[in-house]
């Protein structure tokens, strides 16, 4: 078979040529700045919730012993979703330890987060009983300081932890499928009223043409 003879335009009807290495490798450059091109990504920044709405409710201390309450963020019509990062926050009223859940004893089913999509779920989590199970979310070290006060009141405590998706997925998050049934969920299995406050934001951007 012949080669391919292939002449590649700057574009602006000037004479600049690519060049290629010995290695039939393509030199490039970074550009410092952006493209003039039509913006395709818009940032995105919304609760975890009952409905999927950025209205629903976002309270996950809730009691789903006897039925799972599941929250989420779903595949929406129009535009791919890509979520890049979750961030958690458990409030309660006393000093607690990492083999509670927020300040009560730990969970016996706990809760599952997970992706869903017509291959069915992938668990990202599929068993948080207690705190040490939310920290094992993010790879950020685990300290004596993991434990703050003043959450959502002066004597209250609680903590934050917060995962960055990329690591288990692409360099762009997780993605969910423009008018797809996927989702990302947290079903809570068991009694988490323990927790004073309990919610996810997830982050990310959306894509569109």
């Amino acid at each position: 078979m012949s080669g391919l003879d292939i002449n590649i335009k700057d574009g602006k009807g000037g004479k600049a040529k690519a060049a290629v290495t010995l290695d039939n490798e393509l030199v490039v450059i970074s550009s410092p700045h952006p493209p003039f091109a039509s913006q395709k990504v818009r940032p995105f920044r919304q609760y975890m919730t009952v409905d999927g709405t950025s209205s629903g409710s976002n309270d996950m201390g809730v009691d789903g012993s006897v039925t799972n309450v599941e929250f989420y963020i779903p595949a929406v019509s129009g535009y791919d979703r890509y979520i890049t990062a979750i961030s958690i926050i458990v409030g309660y009223g006393t000093s607690a330890q990492p083999f509670n859940f927020a300040d009560g004893a730990a969970l016996t089913n706990g809760c599952q987060l997970f992706y869903s999509s017509l291959l069915g779920k992938v668990d990202i989590h599929e068993g948080i009983k207690s705190n040490q199970d939310m920290f094992r979310l993010t790879d950020d070290p685990v300290t004596s300081l993991w434990e703050i006060r003043g959450v959502n009141a002066t004597n209250d405590y609680g903590y934050f932890v917060n995962a960055d998706l990329k690591t288990i997925s692409s360099q762009y998050g997780i993605k969910l499928d423009e008018g797809s049934t996927q989702r990302i969920v947290m079903s809570i299995k068991d009694n988490a009223t323990a927790a004073d406050s309990f919610n996810i934001i997830a982050y990310g951007f959306e894509r569109f043409e």
